[in-house]
């Protein structure tokens, strides 16, 4: 069959608006669908946490994934004029399950008693106690408190696997087992069943 000049670009035409029209509905697909992906990927983690002590509006909060101790506080009306927040890290992360005291200035609370260690500055003999055994001193460090110098302490632990520990502290919150420190660059089996007696939680 042959066709016209006229019928060759009228069928060019139709060709031609067919291709437009797949194309444009294959990317409005795309575009509705992909969204919804991201949306999924990156939708942050809802924690649940529990503030009290020196604060306006002490209770229970709903937070997203990345908010920090300043943050939480502001949330829950802010820092009474009683409140003691120098030994306090405000830019620590919370985590889900948090539950954490604001103290007084005339509170004289131990930092140990606080179930959110990490929240904490490391301030000299907080992290670390000797007890006595049968005549003779044992070194006990707490591990989610302790300073550099702390640390160091312990067997085989040195400047760079001390300054591993307190980094592993400030990104992923305070250590819940002694099994968590192989987490760290530098602790074997060995160097964890030798230290194992000298740390707390």
């Amino acid at each position: 069959m042959i066709f016209s000049r006229q019928e060759k670009i009228v069928f060019i035409i139709l060709a031609s608006i067919l291709v437009f029209c797949i194309g444009f509905m294959f990317y409005k697909t795309r575009v509705v669908s992909e969204p919804d992906t991201i949306s999924g990927e990156t939708q942050p983690e809802n924690y649940i946490v529990q503030i009290s002590g020196e604060v306006f509006r002490p209770g229970v909060y709903h937070v997203k994934e990345g908010t920090r101790l300043y943050q939480l506080i502001e949330l829950s009306g802010g820092a009474t004029p009683q409140a003691d927040l120098s030994n306090l890290n405000l830019a620590a992360p919370v985590h889900d399950g948090l539950r954490i005291n604001i103290p007084g200035r005339n509170a004289h609370e131990n930092p140990l008693e606080n179930p959110q260690l990490s929240f904490y500055k490391p301030v000299p003999l907080s992290g670390s106690k000797e007890t006595e055994s049968h005549g003779s001193s044992h070194l006990v460090v707490q591990i989610n408190t302790a300073s550099l110098e702390e640390l160091k302490k312990l067997p085989g632990i040195g400047d760079v696997i001390a300054q591993r520990i307190i980094e592993y502290r400030q990104t992923h919150g305070p250590f819940r087992s002694a099994e968590e420190l192989l987490n760290i660059k530098g602790i074997g089996a060995k160097k964890l069943q030798d230290m194992k007696d000298s740390i707390t939680f």
